[in-house]
C-alpha cells in the first residue's frame, strides 16, 4: 500500500521541523502538534517511559487540564499504550470502548472523549524511549493502513529527534555542574580543548594573571597569556 505524494509532502515537512528542536520541551510540544497534522487527527498524546519506574507518564500535555494529566502514570502493559510500549507494536483501535486494553483514566481527568486511537511505540536503536498517540479523526473515519504506515514514519523519525534531545540536556547539565565548580573554586583554573583554546575559566584565573574582566573565552590561550600582567 502506497502513500499518496501529498502525505510525503507532509511527512518531509513535519519531520523538517522535529528535526531542528534540540530543547526537549519545545521539542515535546512540537511533536505533539506535528502528530495531529500526519494523520489528521482531533488531538494527540505523547508518553515517555521512566526507566527507573518502568511506567510512561505524560511528561507534555496540553491544554487547560495539563497539571492533572501529568499526573497520571501507565504500568507496562496497562491500557492502550502500556500494551504498545510492552510489546513494542503498534495498535489501531477504532472503537476504544470495545477493546479489552483501553483505559479511559485521561479522558477522566480532562473530561474528552476517546474513540480511536493509533498509537505507535517511540523506538530508539531498539528501546522504548515512549509511545504517540493520535486520537479520533477529525473526519470521523476510522485510522487505515495508510495512517498507521505515515504514523510509524514520523514516530521512527520523533523517537531520534528525542533521544537527541536529552542527550543534548544532559550534556548541558554536565556542563553546568563542571562551570559551577569551576566558579566557585578559589584556585585559578583554567580548561583548554584539543586546539588549546579556551572552555572554560574562572576568576581565579583572572586574578591570578592579573587580566581583569576581559573576555578569553573560545580564544586560543596564548592570547590570555600575552595580557598577562606581572603584580
Amino acid at each position: 500500500m502506497s502513500l499518496r505524494y501529498t502525505d510525503l509532502e507532509l511527512l518531509v515537512d513535519v519531520v523538517r521541523i522535529v528535526s531542528s528542536k534540540l530543547d526537549i520541551r519545545e521539542l515535546l510540544e512540537t511533536i505533539m502538534e506535528c502528530a495531529t497534522r500526519v494523520v489528521r487527527a482531533e488531538a494527540s498524546s505523547l508518553l515517555l517511559l521512566d526507566e527507573k519506574t518502568d511506567e510512561l507518564y505524560f511528561d507534555i500535555a496540553l491544554g487547560e487540564k495539563n497539571n492533572e494529566i501529568k499526573t497520571i502514570r501507565l504500568k507496562m502493559g496497562e491500557g492502550i499504550a502500556g500494551w504498545v510500549a510492552q510489546n513494542k507494536k503498534p495498535a489501531v483501535v477504532n472503537d476504544v470502548a470495545h477493546d479489552a486494553r483501553w483505559t479511559q483514566k485521561a479522558d477522566d481527568k480532562t473530561s474528552f472523549k476517546t474513540k480511536a486511537i493509533l498509537a505507535v511505540p517511540l523506538l530508539a536503536k531498539g528501546r522504548v524511549v515512549g509511545v504517540i498517540e493520535a486520537i479520533n479523526r477529525l473526519d470521523n473515519q476510522p485510522f487505515s493502513e495508510d495512517d498507521l504506515k505515515i504514523f510509524e514514519a514520523f514516530a521512527s523519525q520523533a523517537a531520534v529527534a528525542i533521544e537527541n534531545a536529552q542527550l543534548f540536556e544532559d550534556i548541558k547539565e554536565e556542563k553546568e555542574k563542571i562551570e559551577t565548580v569551576f566558579s566557585e573554586m578559589s584556585d585559578g583554573a583554567i580548561m583548554i580543548d584539543e586546539v588549546g583554546k579556551t572552555v572554560l575559566y574562572n576568576r581565579g584565573a583572572c586574578r591570578l594573571l592579573g587580566v581583569g574582566d576581559k573576555e578569553y573565552l573560545r580564544q586560543s590561550v596564548d592570547e590570555m597569556l600575552k595580557d598577562f600582567t606581572i603584580r
